[in-house]
């Protein structure tokens, strides 16, 4: 029996502690990324720029945030693969986390868009050495019977430092500017290389055979998991091509901005932990699909925004509804996924990057030049379709079902 894995004690299985250590390593280094997603759309205002001149300034945010999802989801799979035949995550996650630091010391040195464009471009590719690997190493520190909940523990505090974050970003850019909010993210991801560096171990999947156990017939529903998770993730990053524009029309600043933006992290980090409970009774299913259709209306609303209060409140809801789906789906992909979980799951991860990518210059471009509603409408229907076909493909494990009949 191994003996890193969790145990069963009176019908109640325990988290590994080493899942604490793994999940408060990474804290300090999501604070950064969330400082980094809400300044980089605000930094390039009035930026020089040798390609993308003449470009509205709502797509030049929206490309901003597409070349880092973009790298980021390109990188995971081949990455993720990688980590899986070397049986090595730890490496992986140290690389990424000192992509994240020397890069974003650099931003504050940055004052061309198309030189920003490109360090953003290769900060996504290192992010993508860290993903699959974080999630195979939460995976090994977990069973079926406490993935949901280990999955919402480990999301929950990765969420509260990317909230958190978009907030002191906010805060540090609006007093001291953006090169020194630059320089704390920068110090926020040396002390996660650090504790990361000497404080958390290797993982392995402590099966002999290497052989994947995942059957055939999970192909299709992988591809739903990642459908849902593309359109999920498209429709709540869209806002940051945004930002300029709302900063305009709503009349506010980087602080009230940051507010919003965290609100939705801030709320998807409290329900994080339950939904995986949740999903660990009841199902994974369920709880996606309730996810899905909950963002739809939200997702329009963000469309019709008076005024910055109604930006915070249904960015708020959008919160439940993400914690609804990422939960689940992760747990559930790996589930299905055997042991091969690095590359099996980095599909899902991939397509949720993917999302964070093509969302804000989906959103960009359509606003930019047809109309500021026009990319709400679409997401909502990506999100319709994606729902349609959770319903009509996803399967819950048998393992799963037979670990949640009473006893």
């Amino acid at each position: 029996m191994n003996s890193d894995a969790p145990v069963l004690q009176n019908n109640k299985q325990k988290l590994d502690p080493a899942l604490y250590i793994l999940s408060l390593s990474k804290l300090f280094k999501d604070l950064g990324t969330g400082m980094l997603a809400f300044l980089l759309p605000l930094y390039i205002i009035g930026m020089d720029s040798d390609i993308f001149s003449d470009i509205p300034i709502v797509v030049r945010a929206g490309i901003i945030a597409t070349v880092f999802g973009l790298s980021n989801a390109i990188s995971q799979p081949f990455l993720g693969r990688l980590s899986d035949s070397l049986d090595r995550r730890k490496p992986f996650v140290v690389i990424g986390m000192i992509g994240f630091t020397l890069i974003s010391f650099m931003y504050a040195n940055t004052h061309n868009f198309d030189h920003l464009v490109m360090l953003r471009m290769v900060q996504g590719i290192t992010a993508g050495a860290t993903v699959p690997a974080i999630v195979a190493m939460v995976t090994h520190m977990s069973t079926t019977g406490t993935r949901g909940i280990a999955i919402g523990m480990y999301s929950t505090v990765r969420g509260f430092g990317f909230g958190i974050g978009s907030i002191i970003g906010g805060v540090v850019a609006s007093y001291y500017g953006f090169a020194t909010a630059f320089y704390v993210s920068t110090l926020l991801g040396l002390a996660s290389l650090i504790l990361i560096s000497f404080f958390v171990s290797e993982t392995h999947d402590g099966t002999p055979n290497k052989k994947s156990t995942s059957k055939p017939e999970h192909g299709l529903q992988f591809f739903i998991l990642a459908v849902a998770m593309f359109m999920m993730m498209a429709g709540i990053m869209i806002i940051f091509a945004f930002l300029p524009e709302y900063e305009t029309r709503l009349n506010t600043g980087e602080i009230s901005l940051s507010i919003a933006v965290s609100a939705y992290v801030i709320v998807r980090v409290l329900f994080q932990t339950p939904m995986g409970l949740i999903s660990d009774r009841l199902g994974r299913k369920r709880i996606i699909a309730m996810g899905l259709l909950l963002n739809i209306p939200i997702v329009i609303g963000l469309g019709h925004v008076e005024n910055v209060s109604q930006l915070i409140v249904l960015r708020s809801i959008q919160g439940i509804s993400m914690a609804a789906v990422e939960t689940p789906v992760m747990a559930l992909a790996v589930d299905l996924a055997g042991v091969s979980v690095s590359s099996r799951v980095s599909t899902i991860t991939a397509s949720q990057a993917a999302g964070m990518a093509l969302g804000p210059i989906m959103g960009g471009l359509l606003a930019g030049y047809i109309s500021f509603e026009m990319p709400f409408y679409i997401c909502a229907t990506m999100l319709l379709l994606s729902l349609l076909l959770v319903l009509a493909g996803i399967k819950e494990p048998l393992k799963l079902k037979t670990n949640n009949k009473p006893t």
